[in-house]
């Protein structure tokens, strides 16, 4: 059975099909390396959002190999062979699938050598995850051999691959609800919704879901390819609906219908020289470095307040995240006495979060502990006050600097808290911190000293 496949590889449009693969499915991963170097996840998503076209160029190259056979007008010959059908149709069928997955496969393994090289995080669920989109690439092309065998129109493989498109879309659109994705956004192959944070791996439940897509395309594709009868034809039908049917009723919507938190990812790596302990979660330790030299940075401005912490760590979520910046700040004070908290918003461009010193001394180290929801001027001024700066940066990557249109009023605050006795800054400071971490609402008012302490 080999020496058929061999053949079939060298003379079928494999190799196309495998060329097309790794230049679309590579392109974007190239492009986007910045935003995704060192996370894994963030890889696989970008690779898995590939799938939206890599899938329908798939179907097209499977029926532009289907075609072949009454093209060449060879279908009576191959039928008067004494193998079974199954056995004469197997070596097409391997070609192509093989073309399809294995360029998907190979842009998989260079992003996890790079991943690892890098010193990133890997996590398995998530290859597991991009495995399950290389067997519904050879699933889609085995559908377009069985579709290609039936009809034999050049306007079929265009047709099918603008078709799958369409079908991707309107699951898009019908997905789309107030409140999240619904129950048929796993039509759409791109992977939505994304993850919101780097810590998150897939769920089994939306594992199973994707990998009953995959066996429906490849029953359904071998049985119409290999089968005669309408018994046969019958069961591809029935395993084609199944598979649909598996992706829409197997997963749960939304977020946490699709994604988990990765233990392992959220474990905290810590430094271990004598310098103050600034820990990271396992998926960012590659950031570990240039996150100790701005947090040691941050903890050196907050010692000028009495009871200041001497241990910095990042921020990790109880829950899967909902896209919401609230949901960084925790409902109550954090349960680790001495220890200021931060939260990793790195720069594709400059590898690290630009603002993380500012991101650390914000409300003098309360913004992610408090339950305060006072705004963000008495936190940016409390924070620049520590620094000693005219203003506060607050950088997030696709927004740029979201608080410029506040800093005219942390200017003016700054001039009328340094105008008075330094003893007195000090107290108004620490009154607004001990403040914040009592959850009170209104902070502001400690910083002008028209609230007590």
């Amino acid at each position: 059975m080999m020496r058929p496949i061999r053949i079939e590889l060298r003379r079928s449009n494999a190799a196309a099909v495998l060329l097309l693969v790794i230049v679309l499915g590579a392109g974007n991963i190239v492009t986007s390396y910045s935003w995704w170097a060192g996370y894994l996840q963030q890889f696989l998503q970008t690779l898995t959002a590939g799938m939206f076209v890599l899938a329908p160029l798939a179907l097209a190259g499977g029926t532009v190999l289907g075609r072949r056979e009454i093209r060449n007008r060879a279908t009576g010959l191959m039928d008067s062979t004494g193998r079974p059908r199954w056995q004469r149709a197997f070596p097409a069928m391997a070609a192509i699938g093989l073309g399809s997955a294995a360029g998907y496969l190979l842009i998989l393994a260079a992003g996890v050598i790079v991943t690892v090289a890098t010193g990133g995080y890997l996590g398995p669920w998530g290859v597991a995850w991009a495995l399950i989109d290389a067997l519904i690439l050879a699933g889609a092309s085995w559908v377009g051999i069985a579709a290609g065998r039936a009809w034999p129109s050049p306007i079929l493989p265009p047709a099918l691959a603008v078709s799958a498109l369409v079908l991707q879309l309107l699951a898009s659109n019908l997905s789309a609800t107030p409140t999240g994705q619904g129950p048929w956004a796993g039509l759409s192959l791109e992977g939505n919704p994304v993850p919101a944070t780097p810590w998150e791996t897939p769920t089994t439940g939306a594992l199973l879901a994707r990998l009953a897509l995959a066996a429906g395309l490849l029953a359904a594709g071998f049985l119409l390819a290999a089968g005669r009868s309408w018994f046969t034809r019958a069961g591809a039908g029935v395993a084609l609906v199944a598979g649909l049917a598996g992706v829409v009723l197997i997963a749960t919507p939304g977020q946490a219908g699709k994604w988990r938190l990765d233990p392992a990812a959220q474990r905290l790596v810590c430094t271990d020289d004598d310098g103050p302990q600034v820990c990271v979660t396992a998926v960012n330790a590659f950031m570990l470095p240039e996150t100790t030299r701005d947090a040691r940075r941050a903890l050196a401005a907050l010692a000028k307040l009495p009871g200041a912490p001497t241990r910095a760590a990042e921020v990790r979520m109880n829950d899967v995240g909902n896209h919401s910046s609230e949901q960084w700040r925790r409902s109550g004070p954090l349960d680790e006495p001495g220890t200021v908290y931060f939260v990793l918003d790195r720069d594709p461009v400059r590898g690290w979060d630009p603002d993380l010193t500012e991101n650390i001394v914000l409300g003098a180290g309360t913004f992610y502990r408090s339950c305060a929801r006072s705004g963000d001027l008495p936190f940016a001024v409390a924070g620049a006050w520590l620094l000693g700066t005219d203003g506060i940066g607050f950088w997030t990557y696709g927004f740029g600097d979201v608080w410029e249109p506040i800093q005219p009023e942390v200017r003016e605050h700054l001039r009328q808290l340094r105008a008075i006795p330094e003893a007195e800054q000090t107290a108004r400071v620490v009154a607004m911190r001990d403040a914040a971490l009592r959850c009170e609402p209104d902070l502001l008012p400690y910083l002008t000293g028209e609230a007590k302490p």
